[in-house]
């Protein structure tokens, strides 16, 4: 199998934005290669906790505002204080802003 060349067993990925789409299938993905997931969302995301615990793979669930900076040093420490590192950093988080960018000022263009 192509994964056999991709083995990640006992690394530990960090994955933001995981709740749904590429962050979703990212999380699988690197959970399927035999990485344990911290996965940092807006929200709890259930579905893929279950997918990534059904691989037997464990999943950390920390919940933030990622615009907001003030709190990322805290998780960062809930989880190497649960897994003892971070070995992968999967930065997905993001928001889709459906119209022109034209429309974008420059704040909310970065945001």
């Amino acid at each position: 199998m192509i994964l056999d060349s991709f083995e990640l067993k006992g690394k530990i990925a960090l994955v933001t934005g995981c709740d749904t789409g590429l962050g979703q299938g990212m999380a699988i993905g690197l959970a399927e290669a035999g990485c344990d997931i911290v996965g940092v969302n807006i929200v709890e995301p259930k579905e893929t906790i279950e997918k990534v615990t059904a691989l037997g793979r464990r999943f950390l669930s920390l919940t933030a505002d990622l615009s907001k900076i003030d709190g990322i040093p805290a998780l960062l420490e809930r989880a190497i204080a649960e897994f003892g590192q971070i070995d992968i950093l999967v930065n997905n988080a993001g928001i889709i802003r459906r119209e022109d960018a034209i429309n974008f000022s420059e704040r909310t263009g970065m945001m």
